[in-house]
This record gives C-alpha cells, sequence and structure tokens, in this order.
C-alpha cells in the first residue's frame, strides 16, 4: 500500500513538472516577424546616413528581447558597431549616482534630507539665499540652484593628446585647463568664493528646493558626497553596488576598467573624429558601457519599478522612482531622482521612465515603458550638430522601436 501510494504521488510530481514544463514552451513566443521587420525599419532609417554608428535594445523584466547595431566605429569605416562596443553614454550616467545615492542611505551612511554641508570639507551656499541650506535631495532633483555656467562647466572636459592627426579631431571645442584636477578641487573652484572660477552667476535666483534648473555640476557634486558620506571612491562604489551584482563586465569609468579594443571612437561625421576627451565631473556623464551591458541595467531598474529589484529595497525604489513636479515646468513634466517620465529629448510623445544623454560626439537615450512593460536603449557615436538628418534618423529608429514594443504587445 506504501509503495502504491509512493509511486502515485511520484507520479503526480512528475505529471505536474511536466505540465509546468510544456505550459511554459507554450508560453515560449516566436518573435522572429517582427524582429525582421524591426531590422528592416532599423536599417532604412540608418541610411539617412547621418549616424556613423549605432546600436539598440530592447529588453523587459526578464532580460533581452531584442538588439541590433550598425554602422562603424573608426575613422575608416572598417571596424563595425556590435552590441558589446562599447562608448561613454553622456547623462545616462546620472541614473547611476540615483541607484547609489538610495544604496548609501540604505547603508544609514546619509539621508537625503540633510545638508549637502554636512560632509564638504568646505560650505557651499546660494548667495542669494545665505540662509536656506542646500540639501542632498536638491541635488537629486536638479532644484540646488546651482548653475552650469558654460564658461565653468566646459573646463570640466579634458582632453586626451593621442597619436591620431589633429585633422581628425574637434580639438576647439574643449576649454582646456591648466592641468587635470580632482572632482573635489573642480566643484571647490566653481562653487565656493574662494574658488578662481566663481561668481554669484554659478547659483540661480530661486530659493534652493524650489525650481528645478538641470545642473551637470550640481550631479557631480552628489556623487561627491556619496564619497565622503560612505568612504569610498565614487567609482569602486558603483562597482560593488552596481557593476558586479549585475554582472556588468565591459562596464567602466576610465580605459583601464573596459576593453579597449571593443571601444568606439566618437564622431563629428564620417571625415572627422571628435578628440579624444575625459570629463573631470566624471559621474553626471562619463560612464562607459555596451548597450548589452547597459540593458542588463535597465532590466533591473524595470525590476525596480514592479517591486522586485536587487540592488534596492523596495522602498528605495519606490523613492527613486516617486514624481515631483515643480511650478516653473510648464509642461507638467514630472521627474524622480535622477529619473525623468518624459522623452523630451527626442521630442517623441512616448509614456517612458528613464534618461538621455548628449556630449561632443554622443547622444543616448535609456527608457521604459511602464504600460508595455518594454525597455528601449539607443547609444549613437556620433555628434548632432554637423548633419541636419542627425534627428531625423534619431527620430525614425526611436519610432521603429515604439512600433515594435506595440506589436510585442500584441504577440
Amino acid at each position: 500500500m506504501k509503495n502504491t501510494l509512493l509511486f502515485l504521488l511520484v507520479s503526480t510530481i512528475l505529471f505536474s513538472c511536466k505540465q509546468k514544463e510544456a505550459s511554459h514552451k507554450t508560453l515560449k513566443r516566436d518573435y522572429t516577424a517582427i524582429n525582421d521587420t524591426l531590422t528592416n525599419n532599423l536599417q532604412s532609417a540608418f541610411k539617412k546616413d547621418a549616424i556613423i554608428g549605432l546600436s539598440v535594445s530592447v529588453v523587459d523584466d526578464q532580460g533581452l528581447i531584442y538588439e541590433n547595431a550598425f554602422g562603424y566605429t573608426d575613422i575608416a569605416l572598417t571596424k563595425k558597431y556590435t552590441p558589446n562596443t562599447t562608448q561613454n553614454i553622456a547623462s545616462i550616467s546620472k541614473t547611476l549616482i540615483g541607484v547609489s545615492l538610495l544604496k548609501a542611505q540604505e547603508m544609514g551612511k546619509l539621508n537625503l534630507n540633510d545638508p549637502i554641508n554636512k560632509y564638504l570639507p568646505f560650505e557651499i551656499t546660494n548667495p542669494n539665499f545665505p540662509e536656506t541650506p542646500i540639501l542632498i535631495k536638491h541635488l537629486a532633483y536638479h532644484t540646488s540652484s546651482i548653475n552650469d555656467l558654460d564658461e565653468v562647466y566646459s573646463k570640466s572636459y579634458v582632453l586626451k593628446k593621442s597619436k591620431h592627426n589633429e585633422n581628425e579631431g574637434v580639438y576647439d571645442w574643449f576649454g582646456m585647463p591648466e592641468s587635470k584636477i580632482s572632482l573635489i578641487e573642480f566643484i571647490k573652484n566653481s562653487l565656493t568664493p574662494e574658488g578662481k572660477w566663481y561668481s554669484k552667476g554659478m547659483f540661480t535666483n530661486s530659493k534652493p528646493g524650489k525650481l528645478r534648473a538641470y545642473s551637470n555640476i550640481g550631479a557631480a557634486l552628489c556623487a561627491q558626497i556619496i564619497e565622503f558620506a560612505t568612504g569610498q571612491d565614487y567609482q569602486a562604489f558603483t562597482k560593488d553596488y552596481i557593476l558586479k551584482p549585475l554582472k556588468m563586465t565591459s562596464s567602466g569609468w576610465s580605459s583601464k576598467d573596459i576593453d579597449t579594443t571593443q571601444r568606439s571612437r566618437l564622431f563629428a561625421n564620417k571625415e572627422m573624429l571628435i578628440a579624444e576627451y575625459s570629463l573631470i565631473t566624471y559621474a553626471d556623464g562619463g560612464f562607459i558601457t555596451s548597450n548589452r551591458d547597459l540593458g542588463l541595467f535597465l532590466t533591473e531598474l524595470m525590476k525596480g519599478y514592479k517591486g522586485n529589484g536587487e540592488l534596492l529595497s523596495k522602498a528605495s525604489y519606490k523613492k527613486l522612482f516617486e514624481k515631483q513636479q515643480f511650478p516653473n515646468i510648464e509642461t507638467g513634466e514630472q521627474f524622480g531622482i535622477f529619473m525623468e517620465f518624459s522623452n523630451a529629448f527626442i521630442k517623441i510623445k512616448d509614456n517612458v521612465i528613464g534618461h538621455n544623454g548628449s556630449d561632443p560626439g554622443v547622444m543616448t537615450a535609456m527608457y521604459f515603458n511602464p504600460i508595455t512593460e518594454t525597455g528601449k536603449i539607443l547609444l549613437v557615436n556620433t555628434d548632432s550638430d554637423f548633419d541636419d538628418n542627425f534627428w531625423p534618423e534619431v527620430v525614425s529608429i526611436w519610432n521603429a522601436l515604439i512600433k515594435y514594443e506595440t506589436e510585442l504587445k500584441k504577440e
């Protein structure tokens, strides 16, 4: 009798497992047709010929759905751009500051409501409102009242002299500092009365916390505060708490972190390369990654939005995506912690959450749609100012990804 019951129990379990396996197999979808359509649409968009190299991917909270790449990474137009090609991604880098900030808060190292001067070796105040402290959350929401004066922020770009012919680079785009300095020195020079680049124009006429004014320097300052609060170098902090857990093995903050043979050069156009450069305020835009690696990060953000992320607690992710609206934003746009809730950059109506980026020779976008539950990434290695077809090409590419996203939902 016992043997009979045991046989029946094992048979039931095996039958149940087979049913689940069969059910899983039936749920596995064949995307061949819509993938082929997307590839054709992307190829058609790429024929506008303004972009030298690009990669795209589509992910969901389970991982990669589609990826592809077009064009080249070298001036000879011989080396193909692939999903594993790396490049700097400009302001998408700020999303790592957001995750790191909330991780540091979880660790008890800081609080979003703390004044920034609690962690700095010198004081930073808006001279127009000296009694109103700038809080960490003001940096995260771009309401710190810190202003990116062009003549100061441009000093963050540092040229890397290379063996390439100077005709291949647009060298005069960059303000060359006397020498490369540390981030904290840059901040002191820019935002304290003793600094050599300081002026009252480095701050707006709005009280800290009142109005939103996008600030790269403010974002870099936030990364510096994370470093002081945790006692760990910001680059190392992101590696320990973001890159390693997500197995983003092709990503980092400098050439020593990546396989340089996979890195794309950046272009003005097909005849001219952008001079190689780095950023003193690296945390605001200097992250180097591939489309495939960035897809791992976007998948994690999507998981976090749904309450089951791995990098942060459910409460921290809720805070990351908590919508804030500011009275000076006439469009009604809302923002989270270094997170946007619209794609105004590409100027397409698209219900998305994420960030975009632009730097010399770089245009990037990383967003997910909470309704279709898919995310889209576009990395471009070409400057937007040299060809009138650049933005029409980008719009065509993004519209192709939106159409694909819609078709996925129907499957």
